[in-house]
């Protein structure tokens, strides 16, 4: 009897044992496919919506170790780690990109068998740009000297347009915000247009011809005499008004030519954090060409003259919009960064006649008060060739 119990109380305990091993391994096997069932579940749950790729910076420098960073998100979700990114149409590996190869290169992503639209990186032989003049006041970033800019909008068809050439003449030789004043000469519809120039009309939203807007701001206008004095004297008193708003930016820039080929360097330094936008613009003066006139005196009685035009905007290294690309790619700056920016022109495709009567406007616009519209906070003039340091109130 003794050994009939013992028998089965060890038939009992292997039976527990073996069924504890397999409800271990059971549960061991439930926990594995359940876990699996989660990274499928997780896989296979895909947003749906349009891929953004989203960049830290839009120009690097060739350096090997410059590096754009790249983001994709959808409806502001990130989904970078389920995305695929793609260097000049071919795969690339990471969402990390450097490279020690100048020139542009575009970057793409693509999410849930979606592509995403393609940025272009700048990528920058710093050995082709002209070094920037130095900084005597490297540790300051306020009080920046400040100038603005004034758009002419004219034609050579235009025959009320000798009187603002006139008046901005008179401006330029006699009233005292002159020195303060970048002038660029936007034509439309002749012979000195161009694509940076009907799209600076455009911002403008010229409502007729001779025009003057300042800082790319349709809501900073001119008045229109038919006399050169009054036309000055009307330019100057506006531009008392638009340089009350201090610069928030400072900008030094320096350049140089090679051939056909017309390279701008320049750095900005941010005083006050917020949003901006840099743009260069290519201007040609001594220009040969028609000029109608309504104007008697000014073309001795007829009603055209062949004359020099100044100011003539070529180019411009954004012309959509031609407020300027995201200054460093970014969305905000911060204040006490120094950025950098560079651009290289094609004369001949610009159509330029003579180079060495070429100067570049470097502007950088920026959001005003509650506005979300970008306008120009600070400008300089830097002659081919040449170079502008930063310049300071004091």
């Amino acid at each position: 009897m003794q050994a009939t119990e013992r028998a089965l109380h060890l038939c009992l305990f292997t039976y527990k044992q073996k069924t504890m091993r397999f409800a271990k391994k059971l549960a061991a096997f439930a926990l594995l496919f359940a876990a699996f069932g989660f990274v499928a579940c997780e896989q296979q749950e895909l947003i749906e919506g349009e891929p953004v790729l989203n960049v830290s910076t839009n120009m690097i420098l060739a350096n090997g170790t410059d590096e754009v960073v790249m983001k994709v998100t959808v409806e502001g979700v990130d989904v970078t780690k389920d995305a695929a990114f793609y260097l000049n149409e071919m795969p690339y590996g990471s969402n990390v990109f450097t490279t020690t190869t100048a020139g542009n290169q575009k970057l793409h992503a693509v999410y849930n068998n979606k592509r995403t639209e393609p940025i272009v990186i700048k990528v920058i032989d710093t050995r082709l740009y002209a070094e920037l003049p130095a900084d005597e006041k490297a540790d300051q970033f306020e009080d920046f000297a400040h100038k603005v800019l004034l758009t002419q909008a004219t034609g050579t068809w235009c025959g009320y347009c000798p009187y603002m050439i006139r008046g901005i003449e008179y401006f330029r030789e006699e009233l005292s915000n002159a020195g303060k004043v970048v002038v660029v000469a936007t034509h439309s519809g002749d012979n000195l247009s161009s694509k940076a120039s009907e799209a600076a009309v455009k911002a403008c939203r010229v409502p007729g011809y001779p025009t003057c807007s300042f800082n790319l701001n349709y809501e900073s206008l001119t008045s229109f005499y038919h006399d050169a004095e009054l036309n000055a004297e009307s330019i100057n008193s506006k531009a008392s008004m638009e340089l009350k708003e201090a610069a928030r930016a400072g900008i030094a820039a320096a350049s140089k030519t090679a051939g056909n080929k017309v390279s701008v360097r320049a750095a900005v330094k941010v005083g006050v954090t917020g949003a901006y936008r840099i743009n260069a613009w290519l201007v040609e003066d001594g220009v040969t060409d028609v000029q109608s006139s309504y104007w008697p005196a000014f073309s001795n009685g007829n009603s055209s003259i062949i004359m020099e035009h100044d100011f003539v905007l070529r180019d411009a290294s954004c012309i959509a919009p031609i407020l300027g690309e995201m200054l460093g790619g970014k969305e905000e700056c911060e204040a006490g960064e120094i950025i950098e920016f560079y651009h290289e022109f094609d004369a001949v495709a610009a159509n330029v006649t003579n180079v060495a009567n070429c100067k570049i406007a470097v502007l950088v616009t920026a959001t005003s008060g509650t506005s979300s519209n970008y306008y120009v906070n600070n400008i300089i003039e830097c002659p081919v060739g040449g170079s502008v340091p930063f310049a300071y109130n004091k």
